[in-house]
């Protein structure tokens, strides 16, 4: 069994995967930490220095080992709904869930993550504001079309949105 995690950057993949794999006894696999690591560098690093063509080829690469591994609870990078090859194959893994919070929480937590401006890249020279409405216009239907079950983040702890992933694996168990 397969348990993917969707959704754009600070809904919660990285937080809730972590503890969702633990409840279901499984191990959990971050693309974006997978990348960081075979690359000895931080993501911003990788865009700086070989740009986000080169990182969307090596978190299709990711996927693909992920998907020939065992069970496993796989949080993507927020843009790796963008090709569709890797939609694909993350439907093929198992079940996909997007995981989602208001703007207003996105960038609440994007600001209050004290790593975020070393870790994470920029995507415009807009304000953070203006850059996350921009981006989640074009992978919102992305999200959507691609997730088979949503999960509002906003207002709920990762624990609360854990046992709600929980319970809708638990009731779909049969088709993993």
């Amino acid at each position: 069994m397969k348990v993917i995690l969707i959704g754009y950057r600070a809904t919660g993949k990285s937080t809730v995967g972590k503890m969702l794999a633990d409840k279901l006894g499984i191990p959990f696999r971050d693309t974006d930490t997978l990348i960081q690591e075979e690359m000895g560098m931080p993501i911003r690093d990788i865009i700086a220095v070989c740009g986000w063509d080169f990182f969307r080829i090596q978190e299709s690469q990711v996927i693909r080992r992920i998907s020939e591994e065992g069970d496993a609870v796989v949080a993507t990078g927020g843009g790796a709904v963008l090709l569709a090859e890797n939609v694909v194959l993350l439907k093929k893994m198992g079940k996909v869930f997007w995981l989602h919070a208001s703007l207003h929480d996105v960038v609440e937590r994007i600001k209050n993550d004290l790593l975020s401006e070393e870790t994470r890249p920029r995507f415009t020279d807009a304000n953070i504001v203006q850059e996350t409405i921009a981006v989640l216009k074009k992978r919102i239907p992305l999200y959507e079309k691609a997730a088979d079950f949503s999960i509002e983040t906003t207002g709920k702890s990762a624990l609360q949105a854990v046992e709600e992933i929980y319970e809708k694996v638990l009731g779909r168990q049969a088709a993993f």
